[in-house]
């Protein structure tokens, strides 16, 4: 600021600052008002809509062959077009399947399904029947060893998770062994619970 205490302004823009903008601002600079630019818009719509409803009217005629067969071919692609998408998303559909098949059949090389199935529905039983000595006892045998190869690396590699069943008989055991370790019966003593938790 100088001393005569008079302040400098800056520029600044007034208006657009695109071309676009700037085309629009002359063009209503030029027309008296809006009234007339919206005057001049409707009248140049009209004069195309006006030159190409007859055209498109002479095509679409039914003694035009040319109009006809152009319809009849645009609602083929378009047929087309939809029955191709219908066909990929069965072809997806049918491709996860068979995914999931192969995942299934290879799970199956891995473990014994048929015994961990049967042990469960065993280890199952045994808890609605509510003997505590039978339930240590049945787990006893099955947490000591690798039942029905349930630990092969193989089987858990590349995998987020482990196959249902699996899974299953790993949440009824761990049931189980919350209701031997919470059980204040005197059918097993605490000596009898810490033992079995240290053997499996």
């Amino acid at each position: 600021m100088d001393e005569s205490g008079e302040a400098s302004v800056g520029s600044f823009r007034i208006g657009p600052s695109t071309l676009l903008g700037r085309g629009v601002a002359l063009r209503v600079l030029l027309f008296s008002s809006l009234w007339r630019l919206r005057a001049c818009a409707y009248a140049a719509i009209s004069r195309v809509r006006g030159a190409a409803l007859p055209v498109a009217a002479s095509w679409l005629h039914l003694r035009n062959t040319h109009g006809v067969l152009l319809m009849v071919v645009l609602f083929a692609l378009f047929l087309r077009k939809l029955s191709g998408a219908r066909s990929r998303a069965a072809l997806a559909r049918r491709r996860r399947q068979y995914e999931k098949a192969m995942l299934r059949a290879g799970e199956a090389d891995f473990y014994d399904e048929e015994l961990i199935r049967d042990r469960l529905e065993e280890i199952r039983r045994r808890r609605e029947d509510g003997s505590l000595r039978d339930v240590v006892f049945c787990m006893r045998g099955d947490l000591v060893r690798n039942l029905g190869n349930m630990c092969n690396p193989e089987l858990h590699k590349g995998r987020l998770e482990v196959p249902k069943l699996i899974k299953e008989y790993i949440e009824e055991v761990s049931t189980q062994l919350r209701m031997v370790c919470e059980s204040d019966t005197d059918e097993i003593l605490l000596e009898e619970k810490l033992a079995f938790v240290q053997e499996t």
